[in-house]
């Protein structure tokens, strides 16, 4: 462990983000786990209740596992950690519903002309088969997590991890507003097609196509809300809580919904190492 100046005075914030920078990233290097709360505690003059509250935030923010009996280990944040951390920022922001319309038509409309170069035959499926759980769906949140699910198996489908990355730190934002525009029965049935034509343009490898057909359907979405300058935290709450209870997370929703598509080469989600 890197030497440090014994006379400092550590906070529990000072701690963790020291441990954050020194030595998560060892511990993820080596896939071995972090020295023992004991040693960390007598190598930095510290307690070791200050130690056992920085580990548990590093764990809070999805940046180490606790094993009970091992130790810590370093862990790759999950998509759905990443899209937490982005949805806070951006409701710091103030960011629009409009603002989301213009970044999902610049990054959807390039992830699906790459997948219409480079999806295999499993990830057609997986996108035909969140199409189809779409169709038949019979509640909202039903055909809004197979809608979030289908966007991003198209954005996985691009083979291209940036992108797909990008796609998952927005994804809970999308999920939001997809539960909005899909309680207007008008911008469901209009907007349906447009998932067909996505999927079609994809399989034939039509890349010019994929880009018209996703930028008319995020373009059909759009027209359902009145409210484009609203903050994006404001949306829809209600239906959530009636399904899953007031103590949901939407990013572990937008991550189960994915779980059941299964393609030969999946992205490492929230990894870019």
């Amino acid at each position: 462990m890197t030497a440090v100046d014994g006379s400092r005075m550590w906070t529990r914030d000072s701690l963790a983000e020291f441990l954050e920078l020194e030595l998560v990233p060892r511990a993820r290097e080596s896939q071995s786990p972090m020295p023992s709360e004991r040693a960390l505690s007598e190598s930095l003059g510290v307690s070791r209740s200050l130690v056992r509250e920085a580990l548990r935030g590093l764990e809070q923010r999805g940046l180490i596992e606790i094993v009970p009996g091992k130790g810590a280990y370093s862990r790759d944040p999950s998509s759905a950690e990443l899209a937490r951390a982005m949805r806070g920022v951006l409701a710091v922001e103030n960011s629009t519903a409009g603002e989301l319309v213009e970044a999902r038509r610049t990054l959807e409309t390039q992830t699906a002309t790459l997948a219409a170069q480079r999806a295999t035959s499993s990830e057609i499926a997986a996108i035909s088969k969140a199409l189809d759980d779409f169709d038949g769906a019979d509640s909202l949140v039903a055909r809004a997590t197979a809608s979030i699910a289908f966007h991003s198996l198209v954005a996985r489908a691009s083979n291209n991890a940036v992108l797909a990355t990008m796609f998952d730190s927005i994804s809970t934002l999308i999920f939001e507003s997809m539960l909005r525009s899909l309680a207007n029965d008008s911008t469901r049935h209009s907007s349906a097609p447009n998932h067909r034509a996505v999927l079609d343009a994809i399989a034939a490898g039509d890349g010019d196509a994929a880009v018209v057909a996703m930028g008319k359907h995020i373009d059909a979405t759009s027209h359902a809300s009145e409210d484009l300058n609203e903050p994006l935290d404001r949306l829809v709450t209600d239906v959530l809580t009636r399904t899953y209870g007031p103590g949901y997370a939407l990013e572990d929703i937008v991550e189960q919904a994915l779980q059941k598509y299964d393609t030969d080469r999946p992205i490492v989600r929230g990894s870019l190492r």
